[in-house]
């Protein structure tokens, strides 16, 4: 009866998401056309934490342009008081291409860094991940639509399960859409971007197998003349997570950012605050970097 009530839990999740990313399709459809972007409006879209163009952790519809490279180096460190601890997720390392028009590749790596209660540190190789997007619906010049496009990621079981850090024991999964626009108006620009995905752990055995969806909708608004310094705004959240890791499972948080950029170079900090739902954990914070360039 547990099982089922997590089930339909789980489904209500997924349902949630796809109707709010519906709703923003919508609302970007019925924009005045004055207000839609045109192309090219940034100078730059670097990636994102996972290594896909986008946000911080918002992954944005728009791909790199074709056979074009970008390699990012990353780090995120969480410390939280209640549980006590502190994890360093450094290196986080990614090269992202595109490989055709309006797709892109991305290989992501990272090694973690975990401190607990007693100050006992311990390190480990977090899991590879091989992602693919593809912009199946491109936002062109005074187009009336938003861009979408579809995100798939498989992830290879190379993390440290004695780190408890929720990495795969044989394989993971995850899938879902991006929906995004540029909006300007005068002279100033404005993205606005969200992406829903499903995530699946070890689906094919009983003992690791966990199901659960990831939410992310960001802000992206530039504040310097020639549109080089940005903030970022972000909404995050994660939900319907079955088993607990040191970090916690379900949360929903709120990330700002400042990015610099020229047309090759990206340098993003933020922090992140979360909420976490899951008893015996107190909320925290994450503090963000990332720096790429682009070939």
């Amino acid at each position: 009866m547990l099982r089922r009530s997590k089930v339909n839990f789980k489904i209500k999740t997924m349902r949630y998401v796809l109707q709010f990313l519906t709703i923003l399709a919508a609302f970007f459809l019925f924009l005045p056309q004055e207000g839609r972007a045109e192309e090219l409006e940034l100078i730059n879209r670097p990636v994102n934490m996972s290594g896909l163009t986008g946000l911080v952790f918002t992954t944005a519809p728009f791909t790199l342009p074709t056979r074009s490279v970008e390699i990012a180096v990353g780090t995120l460190s969480e410390n939280s008081t209640v549980p006590d601890f502190t994890v360093n997720e450094l290196p986080v390392l990614s090269v992202t291409a595109g490989i055709a028009q309006n797709m892109e590749l991305a290989l992501k790596s990272s090694d973690f860094h975990l401190t607990i209660d007693q100050g006992e540190t311990r390190k480990g190789k977090g899991d590879t991940e091989l992602s693919y997007k593809w912009n199946f619906w491109p936002q062109t010049e005074s187009s009336p639509y938003p861009a979408l496009a579809l995100i798939v990621t498989g992830i290879a079981p190379t993390g440290d399960r004695n780190l408890n850090l929720g990495v795969v024991a044989h394989w993971g999964a995850r899938f879902g859409l991006s929906v995004g626009s540029e909006i300007t108006w005068g002279d100033d620009v404005l993205s606005a971007c969200v992406d829903g995905q499903v995530v699946v752990h070890d689906a094919t055995d009983d003992r690791f197998r966990d199901t659960y969806g990831i939410l992310n909708i960001g802000l992206l608004y530039p504040i310097s003349k020639y549109r080089n310094l940005q903030v970022i705004v972000e909404y995050n959240l994660v939900n319907g997570v079955d088993r607990i890791s040191v970090m916690g499972g379900d949360y929903t948080a709120l990330t700002f950012g400042l990015r610099l950029v020229n047309e090759q170079f990206n340098l993003t900090i933020g922090s992140q605050f979360l909420r976490k739902r899951v008893e015996g954990f107190e909320n925290s914070s994450r503090v963000v970097g990332l720096a790429s360039i682009k070939f």
